[in-house]
């Protein structure tokens, strides 16, 4: 055991300086316009136990300058750079680099309430699990003249467990947890290897595996956050996050249990009807076919799909058709 990890599960002062509670982790690439306020919104937290773990994921912007102001003005932040390998890999970085019990996410375009840290700590601790994640608005950009536009729209996180079977059926019908809500024990995360470098729903993939490793998850409904949405935000992304979510669970599905395989398989067939409701030409179509196709190469009724002749049938009349088939 290292010095530093001894240090830290005995809560002992390393060089006369306590290790924060709360490692917050904050991925940020070209941020420049609002990284100023998320890290505000983290200086001003009620709860000060806390480092800010900046991690610059390679950006060609006054980023870097932005950070080195919040450093001078806080010793409870810090940085490093790595080049572009997407918010994953990033959040992975500061994770291993950080020296809190507890783990925290916060993107540079988004924000905390004052009391959000003081209020998740405390309800993790009363909870006596895992994983703790709480609501948040969704914050619109309105483009036209540049201010932001607060709509009451929130994520609709209710008071909830999960875990056990039930708790991953709940997730594999969505993803449930505003990731800037989070609090996660430390080691809990090290147990089924931190995120993967998908790029867009390596979060989902993430609390998949933790549900399917016994991790207990509860929520708060109340408001603690504000999730921003803007034209380079990948909520604009809606078909990818789809496509994405669909690797997903088809890559969990390959390894999991046999208890937990046909709940994975029912939940790819509601995927599968979500993706094809937003396809409206006949090369998207054509394209999803060939994953769902190439997903289901030991299932006869999907290899049934090569025998019609898409071009013949049209599109339309084949997305119906498949629709009767999953």
């Amino acid at each position: 055991m290292s010095a530093i990890i001894w240090l830290r599960k005995h809560r002992i002062p390393f060089f006369l300086k306590k290790l924060p509670e709360v490692s917050i982790i904050m991925p940020v690439y070209n941020g420049e316009k609002f990284l100023g306020e998320s890290i505000y919104s983290v200086i001003k937290q009620s709860y000060s136990d806390w480092e800010l773990i900046i991690i610059d994921d390679g950006s060609i912007d006054n980023t870097s300058e932005i950070i080195s102001d919040f450093i001078a003005l806080d010793k409870r932040i810090k940085t490093f750079y790595q080049t572009n390998m997407k918010q994953g890999i990033a959040r992975n970085l500061g994770i291993k680099h950080s020296t809190g019990n507890i783990i925290a996410f916060l993107d540079a375009d988004d924000l905390w309430k004052v009391d959000k840290l003081a209020i998740m700590v405390d309800f993790l601790h009363q909870s006596k699990c895992e994983l703790v994640f709480s609501d948040a608005y969704i914050q619109y950009d309105d483009l036209s003249d540049g201010k932001p536009v607060i709509k009451n729209q929130t994520f609709g996180v209710v008071n909830a467990r999960y875990q056990g079977i039930n708790g991953v059926e709940s997730f594999l019908l969505y993803n449930r947890i505003p990731l800037l809500t989070v609090l996660v024990k430390r080691e809990t995360l090290f147990e089924v290897g931190l995120f993967s470098d998908r790029g867009i729903s390596e979060d989902f993939e993430l609390w998949l595996k933790l549900l399917l490793k016994g991790v207990e998850f509860k929520s708060l409904n109340q408001v603690l956050a504000f999730y921003r949405v803007h034209s380079k935000s990948t909520t604009h992304q809606d078909k990818l996050a789809i496509d994405a979510s669909i690797d997903v669970i088809y890559d969990l599905y390959r390894n999991v249990g046999k208890s937990y395989k046909q709940l994975f398989n029912d939940y790819l067939k509601v995927w599968y009807r979500r993706k094809l409701e937003t396809i409206a030409d006949y090369y998207a179509y054509k394209e999803f076919l060939a994953v769902i196709v190439t997903q289901n190469q030991n299932n006869f009724k999907y290899q049934l799909l090569k025998i019609f002749n898409l071009g013949s049938l049209g599109y339309k009349l084949h997305k119906k058709l498949i629709f009767h088939l999953i």
